[in-house]
């Protein structure tokens, strides 16, 4: 983060490799998906939204925890705009995730 600007990040979902659904109060979802990272920069930790899969008006948007990065085989931290990787999104809407969906980092608290 540079002069206290908050980084922003957005993925585009190119294929989803698997996913694993998640148990409620034990485990959350789990789906490895190729993406293309198409704004800013996507660093570990960050937390992705998909603002389209809200169950309904009013509810929380479903986020991801982005826990892994893969780029040509190796382990990284980073995925920079224009460049493709395989990632490991974890967390409530990882469920309901889909081909050519646009996930974007949630602000920072």
């Amino acid at each position: 983060m540079l002069d206290n600007v908050p980084e922003k990040a957005a993925l585009s979902i190119e294929s989803i490799e698997s996913v694993t659904p998640g148990v409620p109060g034990a485990a959350d979802a789990v789906a490895i998906c190729v993406v293309r990272c198409v704004e800013g920069t996507a660093r570990l930790g960050m937390v992705f939204q998909h603002p389209g899969s809200a169950a309904s008006p009013g509810a929380a948007t479903p986020e991801c925890l982005l826990t892994a990065i893969e780029w040509y085989g190796r382990q990284v931290e980073q995925l920079d705009t224009v460049h493709s990787g395989k990632v490991t999104l974890t967390g409530t809407g990882a469920e309901t995730l889909a081909r050519r969906d646009v996930l974007n980092s949630a602000p920072q608290h």
